[in-house]
């Protein structure tokens, strides 16, 4: 399973230059704890930072400024850890852990923002793996249960 498969595809951004009451209306709006901070090349866009709900309250408090006079560069998180589709999600994982953050902007192989990964993404997928390896131990602990007796039968040596 790749970073792709996972992944949210619905991508919220806003300018850097945008104020940061722009991007709290489309956080409350699109009911989503970040969005994607975006430049604009010639081509595409491309992720420069992320802001998330609770950088939008701590700037608010520290600076007791009103959000339309602070621009989203102002607070956002530089240099956010951008992951590939095609990474694995153990990969994702890692690079989630190293990083201490629990989303990153996702790209394609061509370097388009296609997407969030979010560590609830990730902690549904893992959690889903580990309720079907319980389903399969269970079933082999307690065959009857499960209508087989496949691996019970066997004689020794031979596969089950």
């Amino acid at each position: 399973m790749n970073v792709g498969d996972l992944c949210s595809r619905k991508v919220i951004s806003v300018s850097a230059s945008a104020p940061l009451s722009v991007a709290a209306r489309l956080m409350c709006e699109q009911r989503v704890g970040a969005v994607i901070v975006t430049a604009a090349p010639a081509d595409r866009a491309v992720a420069v930072g992320i802001v998330t709900d609770r950088d939008i309250v701590c700037a608010q408090l520290d600076r007791s400024a009103d959000l339309s006079q602070l621009r989203t560069a102002d607070i956002m998180t530089g240099d956010p850890l951008v992951l590939n589709e095609n990474a694995p999600v153990e990969e994702a994982i890692d690079r989630l852990h190293e990083r201490h953050v629990r989303r990153a902007p996702v790209i394609s192989s061509g370097g388009e923002l296609i997407g969030v990964i979010s560590f609830d993404d990730l902690l549904a997928h893992v959690a889903g793996n580990l309720r079907a390896l319980a389903q399969l131990a269970d079933a082999r602990m307690h065959p009857r249960r499960h209508g087989s007796r496949a691996g019970h039968d066997a004689k020794p040596g031979m596969a089950g």
